[in-house]
C-alpha cells in the first residue's frame, strides 16, 4: 500500500513510518520542506497555511495517515491557541478538498486526536461514546475530529484515534517527567491523582497500522492508549525505580505550575483515564500492557 503520512517527521510519524516500511509498504510524507530525512521516504509539499499541496501527493496515495498539527506543549498565548487549531483544522480541511477532487477513491483515513477530548474528572473511566469536555483542549479535538469526519461523507473509511500520553525516552511528556528525576529531583505534579492514559510509542504506532490494515475495523473513534492508566504519582514513581533514582520531594503544587507554565499546565493537571476495551475488542493485541515493562523498554540497564 502507499501510504501518505501528514506530520511524518514527528516522534508518532517516524514510528509509524518505520514499522510500515518493514512490512513492505510505501510512505510519503507531507512537509512544508521537500528534504527527506530517509531515501526509502518520498517527501511531497504541502503548505495549509496558503492551502498548497502537490497534486501528486495524492496520485501516490493508497490511503492517508494524518498527524500534522502544532506542538501544544509550549506557553499558550493567545496567537500560539490560535497555531494549535489551525494547523490541524486547515491540515485536515486542506486535505479534504484535494481527496474529494481526485478520481481514485483512497482504502482509509486514518487521523490522530487526543484523550484531551474528554472533560477532567478524578475517577470516571472515559470510553469513546462519552461527551466531550470545554475546556481549550477539547475544543480543539472536537474540531479536529469534525474535519476528519469529513471524510465518511465521500465513502472513505475514516478511524479517529483519540492519542494518550506517548512514552518515548527521548520526546514527548515521559522525557519531560523523566528528566528531574534522573536528577534526583523528582516529585508528583499536582496532587498526583490525575489518571494518566499512556500507551508506548510502538504501540501506539502499531495501532495506526492496525487501522489502516483491518478493513474490518468500522469507521468511528477508537481511544488509543494502552489497557491500563495509572496516576501521575504512580507512574513518575515508578520512572524513578526503573532508573533507580530517589523519589522523595513532596508534589509540585498546582498553583505553582500554573505560575510556570500558564494555562498549557492544564496537560500536566489533567485527569483524563480511558478505556481500551474498544480498540482490545476489534482483535488489537499491545506489545507493553503493563507500565513496568514499557518503561524497562525505554530504559534498558
Amino acid at each position: 500500500m502507499n501510504v501518505l503520512i501528514s506530520g511524518g517527521s514527528g516522534l508518532i510519524g517516524r514510528e509509524i513510518s518505520k514499522l510500515l516500511l518493514e512490512k513492505g509498504h510505501q510512505v510519503a510524507w507531507l512537509s512544508r520542506s521537500t528534504k527527506s530525512e530517509k531515501a526509502s521516504i518520498q517527501v511531497f509539499h504541502w503548505d495549509p497555511d496558503l492551502d498548497q499541496i502537490d497534486t501528486e501527493a495524492l496520485a501516490f496515495a493508497d490511503a492517508i495517515i494524518n498527524l500534522a498539527g502544532s506542538n501544544i506543549a509550549q506557553r499558550w498565548t493567545p496567537h500560539f491557541k490560535n497555531s494549535i487549531i489551525r494547523s490541524r483544522v486547515d491540515g485536515t480541511r486542506l486535505l479534504y478538498n484535494a481527496v474529494r477532487k481526485r478520481p481514485k477513491k483512497l482504502q482509509a483515513f486514518i487521523s490522530a486526536s487526543a484523550t484531551g477530548y474528554y472533560p477532567n474528572h478524578p475517577d470516571k473511566v472515559y470510553r469513546e461514546t462519552d461527551a466531550p469536555g470545554n475546556d481549550f483542549l477539547s475544543l480543539v479535538c472536537q474540531k479536529w475530529e469534525q474535519e476528519a469526519q469529513l471524510f465518511e461523507d465521500l465513502k472513505i473509511r475514516t478511524i479517529r484515534l483519540r492519542i494518550g500520553i506517548v512514552l518515548d525516552a527521548k520526546e514527548g511528556a515521559l522525557a519531560k517527567i523523566a528528566e528531574p528525576i534522573k536528577w534526583g529531583l523528582g516529585a508528583p505534579l499536582g496532587d498526583g491523582k490525575q489518571w494518566m492514559p499512556w500507551i508506548h510509542r510502538r504501540d501506539l504506532a502499531r495501532i495506526f497500522i492496525y487501522a489502516l490494515e483491518n478493513e474490518n475495523l468500522r469507521t468511528g473513534v477508537y481511544n488509543a492508549v494502552g489497557p491500563e492508566s495509572v496516576q501521575n504519582k504512580v507512574l513518575s514513581r515508578k520512572v524513578a525505580e526503573v532508573l533507580n533514582r530517589p523519589f522523595w520531594l513532596p508534589p509540585i503544587p498546582a498553583g505553582l505550575l500554573k505560575l510556570m507554565l500558564g494555562e498549557m499546565a492544564a496537560i500536566t493537571l489533567a485527569s483524563t483515564r480511558c478505556s481500551s476495551e474498544k480498540i482490545q475488542n476489534s482483535g488489537f493485541e499491545y506489545q507493553f500492557s503493563n507500565l513496568e515493562a514499557a518503561l524497562k523498554d525505554l530504559y534498558p540497564n
